[in-house]
């Protein structure tokens, strides 16, 4: 027999909730707050409206353009103990092919539709699609580029998804695709080992079910803030038009309205006239009044609407994740406000999106290029995401200075060659700009002379050996014989 507490299994109901029955207020009470509810509305399954929003609306298009392209445009830079030459043929491989501009198409349609997928196309497997991509199967040059498609156009999950645990890339989601072609045409069995796939944001298992193992459009969280603000730009413009209004004093006219003072015909005419009136002023700025007749001017001057208009413009950012400043292309003004804050939130989160969403796709990839342009996978190869920010003149000097001290300082210390120096120098030229002189026969250079014990950091820390200082004699007084007497 067990000792101890033993779990109840009866099932009841509990509610925790406030609520005020006589001030109407809280969960269950008749008020307009408890009125609100919020239904599942699956806006990804709209593919004209996602089509519309993108091709019609600046915001939407800015919202699912934006981190894409930061994304891409922060291009990772490879990290390898390879020969410059052969990292040289690497990128060369991507740019022939159009890499980065076809991964940059795969990254929207993903984030307007919710999921999309490039086919990684090489020169002799069309005929094996359906079968796992093997490296060594890479004939050398073989490495064609990318074909993208949408989730809704051109590729197409499997209803079976992938059990094996061992492939964390493939597990759990789809165990094939069916690619079709844009002609509607022909249909290819492709196996996930040959796809680079993009996924929106992520949503609980059902609604992942729901959206066939894809993700949901970044427009669907920001739809209901774009309406409220697109409502709120088209009610300035109709309070624009009534800010001024011209009105004709008539003593006549309540007897004339009156049931009694005027028929079906009597009221057309009225309108006729006051039609022709209308348009004499506005085309020749005439007017004629009746006797006793006046003419008055209402205007009426709006106070506080740009300040809730702003307001709309902050829920759309916030819906989005995309900052203010990128969005509508303006900038907070003030004494002692900057931006700042905000563009670090935005760098982090571009470079987390990076991480989860690019990085796992361009590891497949960088292998199928690597065997393509070398006939094989360096070991140690890797790469790393620069940053975002787009530095000033200014911000690309001091980090210049402050790089080339501490690589002197290191190489001076016995910690860095002469070689490293000069790679490393290269490697951040793409960033502040100070080394690109530097060239791949200037560190082949180096490194010949550091294995013949020639070179040093005397160039590079201002002055080589024939500049170094002459000796400085001893501080010691120098001693006189003594002499003999």
């Amino acid at each position: 027999m067990a000792y101890g507490l033993q779990p109840n299994r009866t099932t009841t109901s509990g509610f925790d909730a406030f609520t005020n029955a006589a001030a109407r207020m809280g969960w269950g009470t008749p008020s307009v707050a408890e009125g609100a509810d919020y239904n599942l509305v699956r806006l990804s399954y709209d593919y004209w409206l996602l089509i519309t929003l993108y091709r019609n609306h600046w915001i939407s298009r800015r919202i699912v353009d934006g981190p894409a392209q930061d994304m891409v445009r922060a291009w990772p830079k490879l990290s390898s103990d390879i020969a410059p030459d052969d990292l040289s043929r690497i990128d060369k491989a991507v740019r022939k092919t159009a890499t980065r501009a076809q991964v940059l198409k795969t990254l929207k349609w993903a984030r307007l539709f919710g999921g999309a997928g490039a086919l990684i196309m090489i020169d002799g497997q069309e005929n094996e699609l359906d079968q796992p991509l093997d490296l060594d199967s890479i004939e050398p040059g073989a490495y064609l580029g990318l074909d993208p498609f949408d989730r809704w156009s051109g590729i197409h999950p499997s209803a079976t998804v992938c059990t094996d645990i061992t492939k964390p890339l493939e597990f759990n989601l789809p165990e094939f695709y069916e690619i079709h072609s844009p002609s509607g045409g022909d249909s290819y069995r492709v196996h996930p080992s040959r796809i680079l796939r993009f996924s929106g944001p992520d949503v609980p298992a059902p609604e992942h079910q729901a959206q066939q193992y894809w993700g949901i459009s970044v427009l669907e969280p920001a739809y209901e803030e774009i309406r409220k603000r697109d409502n709120m730009s088209w009610n300035l413009l109709s309070l624009s038009f009534r800010a001024s209004i011209i009105a004709m004093r008539n003593k006549d006219l309540a007897q004339m309205l009156s049931g009694a003072g005027m028929n079906t015909k009597a009221l057309q005419g009225f309108h006729s006239r006051m039609e022709a009136v209308n348009q004499l002023l506005s085309s020749q700025n005439l007017m004629v009044l009746p006797d006793e007749g006046g003419l008055e001017q209402i205007n009426y001057t709006p106070s506080g609407w740009d300040a809730i208009y702003g307001m709309f413009q902050m829920d759309v950012a916030g819906a989005s994740g995309y900052t203010v400043t990128r969005l509508f292309g303006r900038t907070i003004t003030g004494i002692g406000q900057s931006n700042d804050a905000d563009e670090r939130l935005y760098e982090e989160r571009i470079a987390m999106e990076q991480d989860d969403s690019l990085r796992p796709q361009l590891e497949k990839l960088y292998p199928v290029i690597c065997m393509s342009a070398l006939g094989e996978v360096p070991e140690d190869l890797d790469f790393t995401f620069p940053s975002v920010r787009v530095l000033t003149e200014e911000e690309k000097s001091k980090l210049s200075s402050d790089t080339m001290a501490s690589l002197v300082a290191l190489g001076n210390a016995g910690y860095l060659t002469k070689p490293q120096v000069l790679k490393e120098i290269k490697q951040q030229s793409d960033v502040t700009g100070f080394g690109t002189n530097v060239t791949d026969e200037d560190i082949e250079t180096a490194e010949r002379d550091e294995d013949m014990g020639l070179g040093g950091l005397g160039e590079l820390a201002g002055g080589g050996p024939e500049e170094q200082a002459e000796p400085q004699p001893s501080a010691e007084p120098e001693i006189e014989p003594v002499a003999e007497r």
